[in-house]
């Protein structure tokens, strides 16, 4: 065989093995790769397509890709599709493409045209679990900003991390100066910090609900707050920090505080009114007394009984004693 030919053989093969491995990782990848023809059309897929987005090969191999996309994307993906048929390349551009059971799932794109072959090669990654996470945590963002309760994010060391609206209302201070700063800046001098033992309950994966104690504010004001401390987990479950709520009640330990020396007040003016005072009328035969507000004549036990709180108890007096 001459040196020429052998040589040509050799390109062929080495070709063909590089064209094979490529086909390996083609249809080894995770994310999804496509090779689309200027009409629209994918050429060619690989099987993260099918499991993606539940097609089979020949469904997403014989119609436009548009036809797979959700109505609200359309005109942002045809946009993005005559850009590259025009030689510009996309990247992560996201867009929604349906489900073959009627859902949705965002796509992440990366896109390069070859114009001497009119095919766009492509890479596609499913972030419908990011964009669901991004959404569920704008919610639950909004939900702590409209909180009327301070909800303040902590390390498991006790460092301040998260601070919303309420936190800045009742502490007064701001985010930006209640942030990386230790949970002690809300303690008062010389008050009992239980703060350690309850953040150790939160590595073991406990909780602790409406904890009554006092905090200070930046102005140096003295609150009274129900605390509820919970854990806060990763995605493996593992407890990586603490959320503190924080409900200002100092006007309620005010009311109960008031409430309590009314009721002492109560007690005492009721007390006075039983005491015996002022004149007494009895009858000095059958010792009867007579009642000040009815006029009639009743009973001394009874008497007692209405105006006192004393407790008449019958006995005899030694000069009534029966004799032995």
């Amino acid at each position: 065989m001459s040196a020429p030919k052998y040589s040509a053989q050799r390109r062929a093969q080495s070709r063909r093995r590089e064209d094979q491995e490529r086909d390996r990782l083609f249809e080894l990848s995770l994310d999804m790769l496509c090779v689309c023809g200027f009409d629209g059309v994918f050429r060619q897929i690989n099987p993260a397509f099918e499991r993606v987005l539940g097609y089979t090969n020949r469904e997403l191999t014989t119609r436009p890709f548009l036809e797979f996309v959700i109505d609200e994307d359309q005109e942002s993906s045809r946009e993005r599709f005559r850009s590259c048929l025009s030689g510009g390349t996309v990247v992560t551009f996201e867009n929604r493409f349906r489900h073959a059971d009627g859902s949705s799932r965002w796509l992440e794109w990366n896109a390069t045209p070859d114009m001497a072959g009119k095919v766009i090669y492509a890479a596609a990654r499913d972030i419908t679990d990011r964009r669901r996470a991004e959404t569920e945590y704008a919610r639950l963002a909004s939900i702590v900003e409209s909180s009327h309760d301070a909800i303040i994010g902590m390390s498991l060391g006790g460092v301040i991390a998260t601070w919303n609206a309420a936190a800045e209302g009742m502490f007064g201070y701001r985010a930006a100066e209640a942030q990386d700063k230790p949970m002690s800046l809300l303690i008062p001098p010389g008050h009992a910090d239980h703060l350690p033992q309850h953040l150790d309950q939160i590595r073991r994966g406990g909780r602790i609900s409406h904890y009554e104690t006092i905090r200070r504010t930046k102005g140096g004001t003295i609150i009274n707050v129900a605390l509820t401390l919970s854990p806060v987990h990763d995605a493996m479950g593992n407890v990586t920090g603490a959320s503190l709520i924080a409900r200002d009640i100092t006007d309620r330990k005010l009311a109960d505080k008031q409430r309590i020396e009314l009721l002492q007040q109560l007690q005492h003016a009721l007390a006075r009114s039983k005491r015996l005072t002022g004149t007494i009328h009895y009858c000095s035969v059958c010792k009867r007394v007579q009642s000040g507000e009815t006029g009639h004549w009743i009973d001394v036990e009874r008497y007692i009984d209405d105006f006192s709180d004393a407790n008449p108890i019958p006995a005899l007096c030694p000069d009534h004693q029966p004799p032995e």
